[in-house]
């Protein structure tokens, strides 16, 4: 079975741990509303209810179980509230098949569905989905577990869930191998190998280094010497770029994916890449030359300094020759005559100014004071304080923000 460390060991221990809950927080998550509370006055023990309230209080919090884990704190809040004495509350009462029974009472009362083979096969589809399109197993992780509590299903433990995406991982990255195995040419193979091999390099002491590594980081200089360098680079990764075309497309990997392959092997050693797997190597590779060329464009088009401004508009030809498709692209059709819509514009124009002065001659306006010289002030009315919600909640919630 694949293994992935997703989360470090402190994030792992507050996924499968129980919350932390100060004094407010108890007093909010274990307070039952009525139909719980009577469910606990039909509980025959003592443990019985107050592992019962203190679970249902996880469960409002978390949309976890924890495997039986209670926190002592907790207990003793409850048991308090329930005017019993903590140390009458056994744990070892609460047998495995009441433990079960309060699970499926809650999630009835919660209107959440377990974490079943249906639901398995759910998230297991939409973490396929989402592996495909962002190779991040940590923000699959997040989304999967926002999704399941979305979808009202009691979240698994960590190991479920971090198999789930390290499976589906590996499934993809086997597929992707074995698109390379069957789109990749030998004289491609050929090219992509020649990566991994020496040529000379001037500004290297003993003359030979290997060209991978001279392809890896392009010149930030604007001297002439390092753009001609820069150059030479991209037409070398031009050509592998355009030859690699077919096996791209048939690869349909997203920027997101290409930057994560190809940032391994910018990363690694030589010998690192070297000892990967066949179909594992070019893989890389082909992410290498495609990420690599797209970066040594943006490098030379930043040394640029700029074009003209009329380099950046419509060819005046092609503006004479399709100005009208042009216009019904931007839905512009209703500028299209200038004349007619500067006249508009006009008199609307002269509309506001007789409007404004004849407020101002009739007393309507206030806010407008005409001084003794000639010139005049304006006077923002104060506006009366609205009670609004908050816009947090239409903003997207961003887990990482990309360095680069």
């Amino acid at each position: 079975m694949p293994r992935m460390k997703i989360l470090n060991k402190l994030e792992r221990e507050a996924f499968e741990s129980p919350p932390h809950f100060n004094s407010a927080e108890r007093k909010r998550f274990f307070s039952l509303p009525k139909a719980l509370n009577d469910i606990v006055e039909g509980l025959r023990t003592p443990a019985n209810k107050v592992f019962f309230i203190v679970m249902a209080g996880y469960f409002r919090a978390s949309r976890k179980f924890f495997a039986k884990q209670f926190r002592p704190p907790d207990v003793e809040f409850v048991a308090s509230q329930l005017g019993l004495n903590a140390h009458d509350v056994n744990l070892s009462a609460y047998d495995k098949q009441t433990y079960a029974r309060h699970q499926r009472l809650l999630l009835e009362h919660f209107g959440f569905s377990a974490f079943d083979a249906e639901a398995r096969g759910f998230i297991a589809k939409e973490i396929a989905a989402m592996v495909r399109v962002q190779m991040r197993p940590k923000l699959v992780f997040m989304e999967a577990v926002q999704l399941l509590s979305r979808q009202k299903i009691a979240l698994p433990g960590y190991f479920v869930l971090s198999t789930l995406i390290a499976t589906a991982s590996t499934r993809f990255h086997r597929d992707l191998c074995k698109t390379v195995k069957s789109h990749l040419t030998d004289d491609q193979k050929k090219k992509l190998d020649a990566l991994l091999e020496k040529e000379s390099d001037a500004d290297d002491d003993d003359g030979w280094r290997y060209q991978l590594t001279l392809l890896k980081r392009p010149y930030q200089s604007t001297q002439p010497s390092k753009v001609k360098a820069n150059l030479a680079d991209l037409q070398t990764l031009q050509a592998i770029f355009v030859d690699l075309n077919p096996v791209v497309a048939a690869l349909a990997l997203n920027h997101e994916g290409i930057r994560h392959y190809a940032y391994s092997v910018i990363k690694s050693r030589i010998a690192q890449v070297s000892r990967r797997d066949e179909e594992d190597r070019y893989l890389h590779l082909i992410a290498f030359a495609v990420c690599q060329t797209f970066k040594l464009n943006d490098t030379l088009i930043d040394a640029a300094k700029y074009r003209s401004l009329d380099d950046y508009m419509i060819p005046k030809a092609g503006w004479d020759a399709r100005r009208a498709e042009y216009l019904q692209q931007a839905q512009l059709q209703e500028f299209a005559d200038c004349r007619e819509v500067l006249d508009k514009l006009g008199e609307a124009l002269d509309a506001q100014y007789l409007e404004t002065n004849d407020r101002f001659k009739s007393g309507d306006n206030p806010f407008l004071t005409i001084r003794a010289n000639g010139t005049f002030h304006v006077s923002t009315p104060k506006q009366v304080e609205v009670e609004c919600l908050s816009l947090g909640d239409y903003f997207p919630d961003r887990k990482y923000v990309s360095l680069l």
